[in-house]
This record gives structure tokens, sequence and C-alpha cells, in this order.
């Protein structure tokens, strides 16, 4: 605590004395002294630094960067103030003024200097890019401390009202004095480019969020070095001259403050960050408007209040874009949570097919709102099923974000997100976009959960039916079969024990026909619930038969199946028997084709059967027309598998995906 009391000081003595130098300024109407030419430079520092300052020290008290920053301000604005008083008093030989006059006419250079050298070493963290650089540190402070030395040593004047020289100044000295502040400045300017080299490479390691947040402050030194030069060796205006310097000065502090509010550089919450984007807008504003009225003022002279109030107006729709970009730049891309959530709609309401609503909810979120990826989830009794998944972009840096998606007070799914690429969180502006976009989207999950209840219900009830069928088939095969085939036998028997001319021979000979007949019926029973290939023979085997079985001179049927199914339950070798068999019966009965294949194959996507033929194709009213179509689609949905019938330019294609367990 005492340490932020101690920078908030700082901050404080900074942002009084900056201000207090205006207003004196103002006062003694000294702004066109040339004393008091850096003046408007002395009181941005002094004040925006100070702002920033103790705002970054308050939250992270031990980041050096926000100590800088109010040791900054506070020096200059004192060094501000001092100046601002030279001309404050009455006699140039005043103590207070000759006093004031020593401790500003060097005093003035350690904050511009340590702003280039020392500031940008230590930004964002505080930190140096490692221990080997504090060599670098060292020169910048031996050429602060040798220019600081020089120029109180070396003989200068102050002009204001009256003209005061530097009372430290001593004449014997001069050559030496001039010789420290010559070679200060090649030491400051070499500390200068060896610092912005160091950010230079920290910003070429770096990525994301990092690289974004290093990159605005090198942009901004660049700048300020390319004006210093500009200003050295290129005439212009006085007034342009002032803006360039003050505007270099003041990006470095803009810089930290877009970082804060749009990358949550230090963590500052929502309120400071938006009173820093109130506060840059506002100084925006002021800087743009006395920029362009200073400079219209140079061009054309302004001398009553209605041509200031002319050039005002012209000057207001160039401040409406001003205001706008800076919002955009402070804030990043702003979300249209009503464009977002109509899209969505729009895109749902396009989809046929529940399955394939996920995938639109998923692209849609990643697109419109510029995500790295986006997850849908269903919520199941099981645990998590995930519905769809969109990814932009492969990064690990930032942990997704989740959103409980509830339908009437039940969590039905989540929706789970990570941020923008660059960005290592999401703002209040998008968590409020998806928060309100996954209100829309919890009610198409509950439907999709209770979709996803009632197939597994059944899938619960095709299991129980085919165990059931298996059953009864074995007990018809095992047990009704061969005790009406011990009967036939005995009244075999019974009738060649009987006379020819017995009247009850033609009624033993009814009965053994009717025990006949009860055979074949339990046969076909037995295999109608489940074909007894499949016990005997495995599901290749059984397929391999029947394409033989259906083969004729006229119908050649190949197979292309895998040697290995054991990964199928007795409910999917079913269901695929059961298709393969109806597909070619249709091929036989009504394709007029002289060949057919069966493909069977086991991949990602599940079970995947395709049969194929080189016949007339399927009539425009196949689907409503036969029942056999219709009898594959539903043992492919009852597993939940899909199902597809289609006419080629070759034949027909009917393709089914099967899983490869039922989940029960």
């Amino acid at each position: 605590m005492t340490g932020r009391v101690v920078a908030a000081s700082l901050g404080a003595l900074g942002l009084v004395t900056g201000v207090a130098a205006a207003v004196v300024t103002e006062a003694l109407d000294a702004w066109g002294y040339s004393g008091y030419a850096a003046m408007p430079l002395d009181v941005e520092i002094a004040i925006f630094y100070a702002v920033m300052g103790v705002l970054v020290t308050w939250q992270k008290p031990g980041n050096l960067v926000g100590w800088a920053l109010v040791t900054i301000a506070a020096w200059d604005g004192v060094m501000a103030l001092a100046t601002a008083l030279v001309g404050a008093f009455d006699s140039p030989d005043q103590p207070i003024v000759l006093f004031l006059e020593a401790i500003q006419h060097a005093g003035w250079s350690p904050p511009i200097w340590a702003i280039a050298t020392l500031l940008p070493l230590i930004y964002p963290d505080g930190r140096l890019p490692s221990p080997r650089w504090w060599w670098a540190v060292g020169l910048a402070s031996f050429g602060i401390l040798a220019y600081l030395v020089g120029g109180t040593l070396s003989e200068g004047v102050h002009g204001s009202k009256y003209t005061v020289h530097n009372p430290a100044a001593v004449p014997e000295l001069q050559g030496f004095a001039t010789f420290l502040t010559d070679a200060a400045v090649v030491i400051l300017v070499a500390s200068s480019v060896i610092a912005l080299l160091s950010l230079a490479m920290r910003w070429r390691r770096a990525t994301g969020v990092q690289a974004r947040r290093l990159s605005l402050l090198l942009w901004v030194l660049l700048y300020g070095g390319a004006q210093a030069v500009v200003r050295e060796f290129v005439p212009m205006p006085l007034v342009l001259h002032h803006i360039l310097e003050v505007l270099a000065s003041a990006l470095i502090p803009g810089a930290v403050a877009i970082a804060v509010t749009r990358d949550r550089l230090y963590d500052l919450d929502l309120a400071v960050r938006r009173a820093i984007v109130a506060v840059v807008v506002t100084a925006s504003l002021i800087a743009c408007y006395l920029g362009l009225y200073a400079v219209s003022s140079f061009v054309i002279p302004i001398d009553s209040a209605f041509e200031a109030g002319i050039i005002g107006a012209a000057i207001f729709p160039i401040a409406l874009l001003l205001t706008r970009w800076v919002r955009q730049v402070a804030w990043g891309r702003r979300v249209d949570i009503v464009e977002a959530v109509t899209a969505l709609g729009q895109r749902m309401r396009d989809r046929i097919e529940v399955s394939e609503v996920p995938a639109a909810v998923c692209e849609e979120i990643v697109n419109s709102l510029h995500l790295r990826f986006a997850r849908l989830e269903l919520e199941i009794n099981d645990g998590v099923r995930t519905l769809a998944e969109v990814r932009k972009c492969v990064d690990d840096e930032a942990e997704p974000v989740t959103f409980d998606l509830r339908h009437r007070g039940v969590v039905v799914g989540r929706l789970l997100v990570a941020p923008p690429e660059g960005r290592t969180h999401l703002d209040e502006m998008l968590t409020q976009a998806l928060a309100s976009l996954a209100d829309q989207v919890a009610p198409v999950v509950a439907a999709l959960r209770l979709d996803e209840e009632l197939l597994r219900s059944r899938e619960q009830l095709v299991t129980a039916r085919e165990e059931e069928r298996l059953r009864l088939s074995r007990d018809l095969h095992d047990d009704v079969g061969p005790t009406l085939a011990g009967i036939r036998l005995q009244l075999d028997a019974v009738r060649a024990k009987l006379p020819d001319d017995t009247p009850a021979i033609e009624l033993m000979d009814r009965a053994v026909s009717a025990i006949h007949d009860a055979l074949g019926i339990v046969r076909r029973v037995a295999y109608r619930l489940r074909p007894p290939e499949l016990e005997t023979l495995g599901l290749v085997g059984a397929l391999r038969e029947l394409a033989v079985f259906l083969s004729a001179p006229t119908l050649k049927v190949e197979t292309h199946l895998p040697d290995d199914v054991s990964a199928l339950s007795q409910t999917i070798e079913v269901a695929a028997y059961r298709i393969v068999a109806e597909a070619l019966t249709n091929v036989v009965k009504h394709a007029k084709a002289t060949s057919a294949s069966v493909r069977l194959s086991i991949n990602g996507e599940g079970v995947v059967l395709e049969i194929k033929d080189d016949g007339v194709g399927l009539p425009a009213d196949a689907g409503s027309r036969g029942m056999g179509l219709k009898f594959m689609a539903q043992r492919a949905q009852e597993i939940a598998g899909q199902f597809s019938c289609r006419t080629t330019e070759h034949g027909t294609l009917v393709r089914a995906v099967l899983p490869l367990r039922n989940r029960v």
C-alpha cells in the first residue's frame, strides 16, 4: 500500500505542477516567449504521463513502467512550473528567479531522454529483456547524467519579458561543458537506437497479443525518431514544429492506453478502461482542434470569434471521424449484437436438417465475431458429446471460455469459444454478444437433446428387439423345430405299422403334412427374426453367400468386404445384412442391371455400405411408391445411421453409414 501511495503522490505532483505551469503561462501571456517554447510539451508530459503512471502503479505496484511514468511526470511538471515562474516576478535579479532558472536550465532534459532510452527497455512488464541489457541502462543513465551536468555548467538564457542568464554557468568551463553536452547527445542518441532495437527484437520473438502490445510502442517511437530528424533538418513553421513534438510524446501514453483498453494490459477493470478511453478521445479532440486551429490561423489570420467559429465548423467533421477512429483503435472492433443474432437466426432458418444447425451456429459465431474457434457441446446423461466444432486457427495461447446453454432452468449444453487471434481474453462487448447468442442457441440445443434422448430410446428398443428376436429364433430353431420334426417321425413310424386299409391312414397323412407345413413356417419365421447365415457364417460370409445366391447368368454380383468385422455389434450386423439384402433384391427385381457390387468398409465415419449397379436407375416417384427404400432408411435411422439412394451416370448407388456400435 505504501508503494501505491508514493506513486500516487508522484503522479499528483506531476498533474498539479503541469496544470499550474499552464495556468501561470496563460496568466502571464507568455506562450510566445522563447523561454516558454517547450511549455506545451512539458505540460502534456506532466499531465498524461501522471494519469497513466498512477493507473499502472495502482494495479501493478511492482511494475517499473508505472514508476517510470509517474517519475517522469513529476520531474517534468516541477521543471515546467519552474520555467513558468521565472517570468512571474518583476526583476530578473531576485534570488527566487535565479534559483528557478538554475534548476530548470538543464533539469528539463532527464525526463525527455528517459522516455527515449529507458522506457522502451522495460516496456511492458517492467523488466529488461534479459540481465545482459543492464549495460544499456548504464549507458543511458551515464548519458543523461552527463547531459544534466553539461547543461548545468553551460551558459544560457531564459527569454520572457526580461532575459535571465543561467546563474550556475561557469565561464571557465564552457569548453568542457560544451564537450560534455555534445558527447552526451551522441551517447543518448545511441542509447535511443539501442532501446528501439531491443523493443524490435522482443517484438519479433513475441506472438499474439504480446506482439501487438510491443508493436504499438515500437511504431510510436519510430515516429518520434522520424519527426525529430525532420524537425532538425527540414524548415517548417514553428506551430507545426510544436505539433509534431507534442504528438510524438503524447502517443507514448496513448500506446499504453490502447494496450490497457484493447488488450487488458495490467488487468485494469472496466470502469478504469472506459475512463481511459474517454480521456484519450477528449485529448485527441482537443489536440486535433487546437492543432488544426493553429495551422489554419497561421495560413489565414483569425481576428474575430466569427472567423474562429467558421474554422471550428470546418474542423467538426474531422473531429467526428477522429472520435470514431480513436474509439475503434482503443477498444478494437465492436460487435453488433443484433446483427450477429439476426445472421445466426437466418442461417438456422435456412437449415432444413436439424443435425446441420450446430455446425451453422459455430460457423456464424467464428465468422461474425472473428473468434479462433467455437465448439457446441450437448449435455447428456452419460457425459458430454460434441455436436460441432469450427476452428479458424490452431493457437493454444488462450484458454477457451465456456457459456452454459440453459433452457427452462436446465443446462442442456455448452458453448466454448476462444478469443480472437492475438488476444488472450474476451472483452465485455464480446462476452455480452456471446451470452445473447447462447440464449438464442439454447432452445435449439434443447431440441437436439430431446432428439438425442428419443434416438437413444429407439436404439434401446431396437437392441431389445434384436435380442428378443435372436432368442425367439434360437427357441424356434432349437426347441420348436426339433419337437415338430420328432413328432413327424413318430407319426411316420406309427403309420408304417398300420395296415393300408386302416381308416386312420388318411388322418395320419394329413397330420404329417400339417407338421411338415408347420416346420416350413417355423423356418421362415426364424429366418425373418434373424438370418441363420449370420449365426453360422458371420456378416462377411453371409453377404458373400447372399451375393452368390442372387447372381445369375444375366447378373454378376461382386463383393468387396473386409476380413475382420468383430468390432460390430449384433444389431449393426443385422441392419447391414438387411439393407444389403433389400438393395440387391431391388436390383434383381427392378434395375435390369448386368452387374452389381457390394462394398463394406470401416473407417472414421463408421460402417460404410455401398451397393452399386449399372441398371436403369430410380424412377422419379421411387421414394413415395416403394417400401424397400423406406425399409432400408428405417433400418439405418433406428441405430443412428444415415441412408441415401440416388441415381448416378452408371446406374444406382445405395449408401448407408452405420455406427460401429449402437450406443446403449
